[in-house]
């Protein structure tokens, strides 16, 4: 449900590389000149100096940079590093757009749409007859939660870097999921405890084991009493950096290649094997894992590192893979909660509408998508979706039922700034000073 991109640039050419050439064949000094925003008012210029021969480009010879400022970005405005191919990728390469960026404007539309489907979900089901009848029909949290991965998916790649630590990766995403949980937990228990509101009754009742459950992100999976519902996910997002980790060590940078493979395998063999026992299995969660991968795919392919035809098949296979889970866990199957329609529909649309924002230029460059409301609200989507039960919970203590909607969407907004600037960034920016002393 989170993600992080990284916040710096690894060079491609190291010092080792910086080489004299002494070669007698004739040569032509290159230079390539390229230009990127940084951290603060400022762009950076880098200019590499390159000897090249007739049928090659060689290492370079000379880096230089420069700095200048860019208006309109304050000190304090996110940064967009840039990866800088090697001329050894051929032309292409070196003209290609990086899709490396800190925060990439359709990236945070997206995940606004995602916070906002989940928030309204939850808050439609309380609302009346209407909302019961929308969310029966489109299921929008079960969207978000999905478009959540897939997004997660295209941006942990990016958030690995050019090198991959594993105590800075693991550091980095610690800081950024469990700051703000804690935080969640502590104002649960501060207005569980301190009052008798009924909104907050699961804090009473919650023994020792509960809440130990609950701040590992286990609940689901140990029957213990819920604090705080939508945890459940953090659960599957720290197993899918698990599986990127272990991938990305394993079978390198085109770990992808693999896993888009294996993943629709497992769904198909879990399949087979709920059918054969009889018994319902969490097809879908195990699914989530599987939009992340296609959230990969996608980057490699916006990155020009895979066909967009190849990463269209792959989309087909996964709605079609998890159609078939979907119709075995809710249809064949029945959930006390969630219905098969509710099921397959969040299932096709999210991947859908994810490729289309990602790999359509027309559709992610449009101001629809790019635009700076938009890129606010999901800079603080996380805040979003792990404060907004919190303010529900409130709201439907103090105000009536018909400023009930209203109150929620409001003190949910501001609950999420209020996250995101005192919790959120403190947080990272205190993983990174860890990181930096254990180096």
């Amino acid at each position: 449900m989170v993600d992080e991109v990284s916040d710096g640039f690894e060079c491609p050419f190291s010092s080792s590389h910086v080489q004299a050439n002494e070669s007698a064949v004739p040569q032509q000094r290159t230079k390539i000149c390229m230009t990127f925003p940084t951290r603060g008012a400022r762009r950076v210029s880098l200019s590499l100096s390159c000897f090249q021969d007739s049928t090659h480009v060689s290492r370079p010879a000379s880096l230089a940079s420069s700095v200048e400022h860019l208006p309109g970005r304050g000190e304090n405005d996110d940064v967009f590093p840039a990866s800088i191919p090697s001329p050894a990728m051929g032309p292409s390469a070196m003209s290609r757009p990086a899709a490396t960026t800190a925060r990439v404007a359709f990236l945070d539309t997206l995940r606004f749409i995602a916070a906002g489907a989940v928030l309204f979900q939850h808050v439609a089901e309380k609302s009346g007859k209407f909302g019961q009848w929308a969310v029966a029909m489109l299921s929008p949290g079960v969207f978000g939660v999905v478009l959540f991965f897939i997004v997660s998916g295209f941006v942990i790649p990016m958030a690995a870097g050019h090198r991959f630590v594993l105590k800075t990766f693991v550091i980095r995403r610690v800081f950024r999921i469990y700051p703000l949980v804690l935080v969640a937990f502590t104002l649960m228990a501060l207005v569980g405890y301190g009052s008798d509101l009924a909104a907050f009754s699961a804090v009473k009742s919650a023994t020792l084991h509960d809440w130990l459950a609950n701040l590992l992100l286990v609940q689901d999976y140990f029957g213990v009493t819920s604090i705080l519902g939508v945890t459940w996910t953090l659960s599957i997002e720290f197993i899918w950096y698990g599986i990127f980790a272990t991938a990305l060590l394993n079978l390198g940078r085109r770990f992808d290649d693999k896993l888009v493979i294996i993943a629709p395998l497992v769904q198909v063999v879990l399949v087979g094997v709920s059918l054969l026992i009889g018994h319902r299995l969490p097809l879908a969660r195990i699914g989530m894992i599987y939009a992340a991968i296609l959230g990969c795919r996608a980057f490699r392919a916006q990155d020009g590192q895979l066909m967009l035809r190849r990463v269209c098949i792959d989309t087909g296979i996964f709605i079609v893979t998890m159609a078939i889970s979907n119709i075995v866990s809710f249809g064949y199957y029945r959930h006390p909660n969630i219905s098969m329609n509710e099921a397959l529909f969040p299932w096709l649309v999210a991947p859908v509408l994810f490729m289309l924002v990602a790999c359509v230029p027309n559709i992610h460059h449009s101001p629809l998508v790019t635009n700076r409301l938009t890129g606010r609200l999901g800079s603080i989507s996380f805040s979003t979706y792990i404060l907004h039960p919190f303010a529900m919970g409130l709201a439907s203590a103090f105000v009536p039922s018909s400023l009930f909607s209203v109150t929620c969407i409001l003190l949910t907004l501001v609950l999420s700034m209020l996250g995101y600037w005192l919790v959120e960034l403190p947080g990272q920016a205190l993983g990174k000073r860890i990181v930096a002393l254990t180096r």
